[in-house]
């Protein structure tokens, strides 16, 4: 379970990444790289709070001895018919 606990992290930091960018556009926090393009500062965004980011979202997740498989529900439901009994085959719903 901790490879699970482990991708939930890295979905929450990915978000978090993606928060901040949308932060600095919003403050006009922007830097230049070293091209001279201008880009988002996001070292200097706060970090944002659960609420901001609407964490913990819910999760479907399938283990299976070597692997898993975990997505937000919102993204388990937009899956086509197929795709669903595909996740639920390796889950062993079917």
């Amino acid at each position: 379970m901790d490879m699970i606990k482990e991708a939930h992290a890295q979905i929450r930091k990915t978000r978090a990444i993606a928060w901040k960018r949308e932060y600095c556009r919003k403050n006009g926090l922007f830097h230049k790289d070293k091209y001279g393009f201008s880009v988002p500062g996001i070292s200097a965004a706060p970090e944002p709070t659960d609420e901001e980011l609407g964490w913990p979202e819910p999760m479907v997740t399938v283990t299976w001895p070597k692997g898993y498989i975990t997505m937000t529900l919102a993204a388990y439901s937009k899956l086509s018919a197929k795709d669903k009994k595909v996740f639920n085959k390796l889950g062993g719903l079917m």
